[in-house]
């Protein structure tokens, strides 16, 4: 993960993702969005530069490049609560 995080990056989207890969991701306060081929082949289509925000409270990914998309994503409670807390490390020191 550290890889991700050294280069500011903290969303990965795909199709699936192995189990322990996606809850590292959480764990470290980052997101893994799983999201239909469909949907990521729109993204690809969005060209040229692409702006992607994330709304982790209401499980949204909105992009803006040609046009404006909104995405619906979902997350258990908990994963939910790691990443807005910014990881397991941060969430353990709220929560405990």
């Amino acid at each position: 993960m550290w890889v991700f995080e050294v280069n500011d990056i903290n969303v990965v989207i795909g199709e699936s993702f192995a189990r322990i890969f996606r809850q590292n991701m959480f764990n470290c306060g980052m997101l893994a969005i799983e999201l239909p081929k469909e949907d990521i082949n729109i993204l690809f289509s969005l060209g040229g530069e692409v702006e992607i925000a994330v709304d982790v409270a209401n499980g949204k990914l909105i992009a803006k490049g040609n046009q404006e998309v909104v995405f619906d994503f979902t997350l258990n409670s908990f994963d939910r609560e790691l990443v807005m807390a910014g990881g397991w490390l941060a969430y353990a020191d709220k929560m405990y």
